[in-house]
This record gives structure tokens, sequence and C-alpha cells, in this order.
């Protein structure tokens, strides 16, 4: 569990990292409006939504540290999910209307195919997904009654374990005879769609499946543990009342779940940091040219790094073919 850093002046709470736990039912947009009163302000943002039907861990960025989204985007992501074999949905998740039916996986092929699914994959998303078709998102196209073709991409998964699985009388773990659904905890790089995974390994068990439950439990260093309105989630696996409102975060949870961004956390999100002296930072903060005499060491060239006065974090920059670049900077009272 990550150590809870309190903020000195609750002020700055409004440039903080926020963790929230999305309830299955509530668009990952709809969610950000309980942060936004809490900490008032409008300027919130997320570093990677999750479906509808999906809940888990959603890491925001508020104030000016919405500029680091792309750098929290990229982190990893751990996942538990449930397949539900026997039946593909075009949505590949619960929401979607049944295109396909087969018999069930069985369990010595179930256990066969999982190894092959770690390590580096060419991976085809979703036909229902956010992913941008010239300009025109493919899930908008499919609606419209488009046709979509959507390129492979390499994907990481850096560990497949196989939670659990039940037979088709409900009976758990069987020893032999056909699977029904299959709980697996995912650990994987960005850009990884579970239900791709759980149709792809379907498909190599002779069968085909969906995504009946899905749960974001991590991205990079950030656990769902730790996130507001974590202890609103129900059991894994648990259905959901289409007809009952999600309870909503209590306001005290949100701003309890906010994390000023420190020379840890950037290294635990995989940044590298450089530290500029108090008497420079002004310099810094007002877009003055830089050299490296400026930083306790030269940074990487091409790669940007999180520069820091002790704790106070003041913004990104990167090495340009010799050259200092300001990605941007950060004031505490912007």
């Amino acid at each position: 569990m990550m150590n809870r850093i309190r903020y000195p002046d609750r002020k700055l709470m409004v440039n903080s990292i926020v963790l929230l736990a999305k309830q299955s039912g509530k668009t990952s947009f709809s969610s950000l409006w309980q942060v936004k009163n809490a900490l008032g302000t409008k300027k919130v943002g997320h570093t990677g939504t999750l479906d509808n039907f999906a809940d888990g861990l959603l890491v925001l960025l508020a104030g000016s540290l919405t500029r680091l989204g792309n750098h929290i985007t990229a982190s990893d992501k751990e996942y538990l999910a449930r397949i539900a074999f026997g039946s593909r949905t075009d949505t590949l998740d619960p929401s979607g209307t049944v295109t396909e039916t087969a018999p069930l996986p069985d369990v010595d092929k179930l256990h066969a195919v999982l190894p092959s699914f770690n390590g580096s994959l060419d991976q085809i998303p979703p036909e229902y997904s956010a992913i941008h078709v010239d300009g025109k998102r493919a899930s908008d196209r499919i609606r419209d009654g488009e046709p979509v073709y959507l390129a492979p991409r390499r994907i990481i998964i850096h560990s497949l374990e196989l939670v659990g699985y039940t037979g088709p009388d409900g009976t758990e773990n069987p020893a032999k005879g056909p699977v029904a659904a299959a709980d697996i905890r995912v650990h994987c790089s960005k850009g990884t769609y579970i239900r791709s995974l759980a149709r792809d390994i379907a498909i190599a068990a002779g069968s085909c499946a969906h995504t009946a439950f899905l749960r974001r439990t991590a991205v990079g260093p950030f656990r769902l543990e730790d996130a507001a309105g974590f202890n609103l989630l129900p059991a894994f696996g648990t259905p959901r009342d289409s007809q009952e409102q999600p309870e909503p975060v209590p306001p005290h949870d949100i701003l309890d779940s906010c994390r000023p961004f420190t020379p840890e956390l950037a290294r635990e999100t995989g940044l590298p940091v450089l530290e500029i002296p108090d008497r420079l930072v002004p310099e810094f903060l007002n877009g003055k040219k830089m050299t490296t005499a400026w930083f306790d060491r030269p940074p990487a060239n091409s790669v940007s790094h999180a520069v820091f006065s002790g704790k106070r974090f003041c913004g990104m920059v990167h090495d340009e073919g010799g050259r200092l670049v300001y990605d941007f900077v950060h004031r505490e009272d912007s």
C-alpha cells in the first residue's frame, strides 16, 4: 500500500494526483464530477479510462498536474478479469449482442494455452473501442454501419495468472471437464485490451468468450486499495443491479486520496529526476534559457525529466540534440 503523504497546505490539493475507484455502470468521464466538486476545480483529467461495465482504479490529475497525463498513461496496468466461455458478443463484454457460440474449453486445454500469452504479443483491439480511425472512433464507425479495420498492436503481458475457474455446474476448479468461466490476473503494458486478451485465449482453447467482469487494480505504482471509494466496490464478480444507482464517494475520502507529485513518486512512475537549487527556481519558472549547470546532472537525450527543488515539483524538461527544452513549468498557484 502506498504511503500517504499529507499536504502541508490544503489549498495545494487542487494540483494533485487523485485516486478514485470507478464503479461499474458509470462512465469514466461521469465519475470526474465527484472529484471536481470535492476539489473545487473544473480542471481534472484522467490518465486512462475504463469501460462502462468495468470498475476499479482511475488515476486522475487535478489542476496544473493535468500536463503529466501522457507520462502516467504510459505506466503498466494490472487487472482482474472473468472470462465467460461459450459465447462471444460484438463488444466482447456483457453489454453487447451475442454473435457467436461454441463448446466450452477443456480444463487441460485452458492450462495448456495460457503460457503462450505471456511476453510480447501482437493484439488486435476490439472493434468497439475508442481508437480513432481516420479521425473517428472505431466504435462510432461500427454503430454507423461502417467497416472498420484495426491493425494488430504490439503489447507486453508481463504476467498472467489463472486465479480460479468454474465448471458449467458451478463447481470450483474441477480437475477435469469443461470450463464455463475463468478468473485471470494480468500485469500488462499500456495499450493492452483485456477484452481482446479474453477473446484470443478462448480461440486458442478452441472456444469463444467475452469478458464478463473487469477490475483495474493498479496503474504503475498506484493501487486500487488506496483509492477513494474502494470500500464501495462489491466483491469481484458480483452482478450489478441495473436499477441501482452507484453510491457517490464522500468528498472527504476524495481529499484523503490526493497525492502531491514528489521525487519518489516520479521515480516510481519511471521518470528520471533532476534537482535544481532554490535560487534558480524563479528563472526556471519564468522559462529562462537553461544550461546543464542548473541541475545536479545532465539530462539524457530525448528523455523527459521531472525537475524538483527539494520536494517541490517545478516542471518537465528534455534534452534535444544538446539543447535543453522545457516540456512545461509547474507553478503551485496556477
